[in-house]
């Protein structure tokens, strides 16, 4: 089973994240089109998707015994999840809501589109807010708990790259 799964990890990889967007443009779809509880459904399973991912990179991490362009891969897949996923996850839920109320041929909107770009305004304070956060989480990690120096280089080059994109939208104003 470990063998087929090594043969095809790039297809399941590839497959996982056409899943994902398809589950979650179905999400948005039910959500503007029949306003029902069923699009949780979706949610769910979009989610539960882009979670199988990492025990994907560590079977190959485990079978391989080095870093490979496949685990890279992965982790550019979670860093751009996590740094710029939510502004275009906002992008792609008012163009879906304004296609569905074309369809619809409805001009009322279950949110209005105003809260929306409040949310892509406020994002760098919303960033900088995770970051102290962040900041707090490894001082405290730290100070408290002793672990591998690998550990600690690993979180403080991604709390480095954090704070630098973080801090990027207020200087670009």
């Amino acid at each position: 089973m470990v063998s087929f799964i090594m043969e095809y990890k790039w297809h399941l990889l590839i497959s996982s994240e056409i899943v994902f967007w398809l589950t979650f443009c179905i999400f948005l779809l039910l959500r503007y089109w029949f306003h029902s509880r069923g699009q949780l459904f979706f949610l769910y399973i979009s989610i539960v998707n882009q979670f199988l991912n990492i025990p994907l990179a560590c079977l190959d991490f485990v079978h391989t015994g080095h870093v490979s362009l496949f685990q890279m891969v992965i982790l550019g897949l979670y860093i751009y999840a996590i740094i710029r996923g939510p502004i275009d996850m906002v992008r792609l839920d008012h163009y879906i809501q304004l296609k569905v109320a074309k369809w619809k041929s409805n001009r009322s909107y279950t949110r209005s589109i105003t809260v929306q770009y409040e949310f892509i305004s406020n994002y760098p304070s919303v960033l900088r807010n995770k970051f102290y956060l962040h900041c707090g989480l490894f001082i405290i990690a730290q100070v408290i708990l002793v672990i591998d120096i690998h550990f600690h280089t690993f979180w403080l080059i991604f709390l480095i790259i954090d704070g630098i994109w973080a801090l990027s939208f207020h200087f670009a104003k």
